[in-house]
C-alpha cells in the first residue's frame, strides 16, 4: 500500500482545511494571515494548495464581487475525516486483510477499557 493512499492530507492542506472549516468559508488572504500568525508562508502557495484541494473535490469555490475566489468546504470536517477514515481502513483491509484486523483489535484491547467495550460492540455487529 503506497503512502498517498495512507495519508489523506498533508501538512499544509490540513492547516488549510482547519481554517476553512472554523471560518466556513475563506478567501486565500484569510487564510494567509491565519498562517501568516505562526510561520511565513507566501500567497502564491496558498493559493495553489487551495486550488489542489479544489481540484480535489475537498473544496469548492465562488467568485467574491471583488473577483477573487471564495472557497468553501464540500463536505463538514467530521463527514470528511469519516469519509477519509473509512478509505484508509478499506484500503488496509484490501490490501492486508486478516493482518490488518488483527491488527486492529490488538489496538481497541489496548485502548481504554470504555472505548475497548464500545468498539468491541460495534465489530461484533458488523461480523453478524
Amino acid at each position: 500500500m503506497s503512502k498517498e493512499n495512507i495519508k489523506i492530507l498533508g501538512e499544509l492542506e490540513s492547516e488549510i482545511m482547519e481554517i476553512v472549516w472554523a471560518h466556513e468559508q475563506a478567501s486565500v488572504r484569510l487564510v494567509l494571515s491565519e498562517l501568516e500568525k505562526k510561520k511565513k508562508i507566501a500567497y502564491t502557495t496558498i493559493m495553489t494548495v487551495m486550488a489542489r484541494l479544489y481540484n480535489k473535490g475537498i473544496l469548492k469555490r465562488k467568485m467574491d464581487q471583488g473577483g477573487a475566489f471564495v472557497y468553501v468546504p464540500t463536505r463538514d470536517k467530521k463527514t470528511f475525516w469519516a469519509s477519509a477514515s473509512e478509505k484508509i481502513i478499506k484500503g488496509f483491509l484490501k490490501e492486508y486483510g486478516d493482518v490488518a484486523v488483527a491488527q486492529f483489535l490488538d489496538i481497541i484491547d489496548a485502548s481504554d477499557a470504555k472505548h475497548s467495550a464500545e468498539w468491541k460492540d460495534k465489530l461484533r455487529a458488523l461480523i453478524k
